[in-house]
């Protein structure tokens, strides 16, 4: 049965001539055991789907097929229109598309319904869609995202404190979302293979620390991730601010590395940074 969606996928680049472009971190998925899985973890009956990235559309039709209530897909290679025109002529009333870089994409543009999103995400743009989708959740109020990355990346955003992985990216997707690892995929599953494996992850929000400064909050973990060997006090000596002073307000160790800050640790040092600052240089 896993040869049928092989054999489809392959079908279909020859049919439209379509080539996977490795500046774009293009892999099209064909496993048919995976894209049900996903389908049936992302539970898409009778709810608003967005998905990035669906070249060949293997995938969207099998979100289609299980009776997503609105489909949008959002692709920035523009070789695949002809076929997302032919997915459109069969499901003319819950299916459209826009030829975009969702990275560019202004999302305000689009209704406020509450999306899932979908997605095979293309290899390249898997970090920084994760990172937009996050800050701006309350311009588009998305239910929870289904996302496959590179398994390095899932590692990193899933990081436990205090290991190698845990940094920047684990702290600034899990500040306000809970994250779970669904599945493992093997570079078999796609065309062309890939030489990396793949994660499945689930990202839903969970609105615990909404009232605290968001800029000023990735501003400090910025910093203190910038130079990762050095202890947490040598690295906020690059803001203009009393740093002995913002530690101990924020009940932090200055020896310690910032990979053993949690996230509270976090947001205390981004609240008194804020005061701190108001204090000595009034609003900024």
């Amino acid at each position: 049965m896993k040869k049928n969606y092989e054999n489809s996928l392959k079908e279909i680049i020859k049919k439209y001539n379509l080539k996977p472009k490795k500046k774009l971190g293009q892999n099209f998925l064909h496993d048919k055991n995976i894209i049900s899985a996903i389908v049936n973890k992302s539970g898409v009956e009778d709810e608003d789907i967005i998905e990035i990235g669906p070249g060949p559309g293997i995938l969207t039709e099998s979100i289609l097929k299980n009776k997503a209530r609105s489909l949008l897909v959002i692709e920035k290679d523009d070789s695949f229109e002809v076929n997302l025109k032919k997915i459109k002529s069969n499901y003319r009333d819950n299916f459209d598309y826009l030829i975009n870089d969702v990275i560019d994409f202004d999302f305000k543009k689009l209704n406020k319904k509450e999306y899932k999103f979908v997605s095979n995400l293309p290899y390249n743009i898997s970090v920084p869609f994760i990172l937009k989708m996050i800050k701006i959740r309350r311009i588009i109020p998305w239910k929870e995202m289904i996302l496959m990355v590179q398994k390095e990346v899932a590692e990193r955003i899933t990081a436990d404190l205090g290991t190698k992985n845990y940094g920047r990216l684990s702290i600034m997707v899990n500040l306000n979302n809970d994250v779970k690892k669904l599945l493992n995929v093997k570079p078999s599953s796609f065309i062309p293979r890939p030489k990396v494996e793949s994660t499945v992850i689930k990202i839903s929000p969970k609105n615990k620390y909404i009232n605290i400064n968001n800029e000023v909050f990735e501003k400090i973990v910025k910093t203190c991730f910038s130079q990762r060997r050095k202890k947490v006090k040598n690295n906020l000596d690059q803001l203009n601010i009393n740093t002995i002073s913002l530690l101990e307000l924020s009940n932090i160790n200055p020896d310690i590395r910032a990979e053993n800050i949690d996230i509270e640790g976090f947001i205390r040092i981004s609240m008194n940074y804020e005061e701190l600052s108001k204090e000595n240089f009034g609003d900024f």
